[in-house]
């Protein structure tokens, strides 16, 4: 017996279909389409949503109305105290090297130093509408890279709302179990839960990392991605460990994208519109990914932040394993922008309608992606993107 989520995504699929597209119908699925990949093969894509009740918006309580730069610091201190985090759990830091706080803590310290107040206004209304956990792990994303921020900037200015689209948390080792434990804390005190979309909960690349997929929808329409990923147990030059190591919880990137109001619908701005802005502002753009999948998610990333300075006692274990890993540790911090193909607004509809949040064409935050997930060909690329810039 099919659900009200299945037959949404039969719609979904009937609309893409219905139009000029090199996409495909699932012989055996109708909720899935046929992507053919560059290198000839066929990638299934299911465009069943996330089962979720919503969550309140938790991170508004401390960030309305922020108007400098101490009271989003104070706000930051404040959220990030509320629920438990990865630094609060039994065992997380146990392969966390204590240099990950200095880190952080030469974030906030910069960010005191150099942001102006008119920056952190604009920071304190875009994670207000989020929940307390990505608004912390953003902030910290949107205080170390000017390529976070630059978006956030310009947008007002082209008409484009500016979206978050999800994080990636990077965790130690399968040895340890650290993702898992990261994904039950989510779980439990954070209201995150695993699609119910067989093979759209947990990835496992060939390149000897894995990760766990969670979302939520908030009570104003926002839905939250988070990819939790850590190195196999197998693979200990694997580089996702070792950020952790050196960096500790925070985002390996924070993901956005952005839409604009035509003709009385909601559309998404194109990754190469997006890249040719970015590049105007003197942003570097790296490799793009998923010309193949006729818009439904296109990827890039930003040229990555580099950290200079990581302790020499560091560096000299991670030379143990390898010249390479002393050198791509430095990428600290990353961008990366997407676009994701929108809906019709008869189908966003429905879509919020899955979750009792009545639609309105208007809002900026009800963003109703064709695609809600991710691909682990496209998550493949983006990681090894993002060390092989390091060179």
């Amino acid at each position: 017996m099919s659900s009200p989520h299945d037959d949404f995504a039969h719609s979904l699929v009937r609309e893409v279909l219905a139009g000029p597209t090199t996409l495909r119908a699932h012989p055996d699925r109708p909720a899935k389409l046929l992507v053919p990949r560059p290198d000839g093969r066929m990638a299934g894509i299911d465009l069943t949503p996330f089962e979720a009740e919503p969550q309140p918006m938790t991170a508004g309580h401390y960030f309305h109305g922020i108007r400098s730069v101490d009271e989003l610091l104070t706000a930051y201190r404040e959220a990030r105290q509320s629920k438990p985090f990865e630094e609060d759990l039994p065992e997380a830091l146990e392969h966390v090297d204590p240099y990950a706080r200095e880190f952080l803590d030469g974030v906030l310290a910069r960010a005191r130093r150099f942001l102006t107040d008119a920056e952190a206004k604009l920071i304190g209304d875009w994670v207000g509408r989020l929940d307390v956990y990505v608004a912390v792990k953003a902030i910290e994303s949107l205080l170390y890279s000017q390529a976070d921020l630059t978006l956030l900037k310009i947008a007002p200015r082209l008409g484009w709302t500016v979206h978050f689209d999800h994080l990636a948390i990077r965790c130690g080792s399968s040895a340890h179990r650290d993702a898992e434990r990261v994904v039950e804390n989510l779980r439990r005190h954070h209201g995150y839960v695993p699609s119910q979309v067989e093979g759209e909960d947990f990835y496992q690349f060939e390149d000897g990392w894995n990760a766990y997929l969670l979302y939520k929808i908030l009570e104003n329409g926002q839905v939250l991605r988070l990819f939790i990923d850590q190195s196999d147990a197998d693979n200990p030059t694997q580089i996702i460990q070792h950020w952790n190591h050196v960096y500790g919880y925070t985002a390996h990137h924070l993901a956005i994208r952005a839409t604009r109001f035509e003709e009385g619908r909601r559309v998404a701005v194109g990754l190469s519109k997006l890249m040719h802005t970015m590049e105007a502002e003197g942003i570097a753009i790296m490799t793009p990914t998923g010309d193949y999948t006729d818009r439904l998610l296109l990827q890039v990333f930003t040229r990555p932040e580099r950290n200079r300075e990581v302790p020499e006692r560091i560096r000299e274990v991670l030379r143990t394993h390898g010249a390479e890993l002393e050198t791509v540790i430095e990428n600290a911090k990353l961008l990366e922008l997407l676009s994701r193909r929108e809906t019709s607004p008869e189908l966003a509809e429905r879509f919020f309608a899955l979750y009792d949040i009545p639609y309105e064409r208007d809002n900026p935050l009800h963003s109703a992606p064709i695609y809600n997930y991710f691909l682990p060909e496209q998550a493949a690329h983006v990681i090894r993107t993002s060390v092989q810039t390091a060179a």
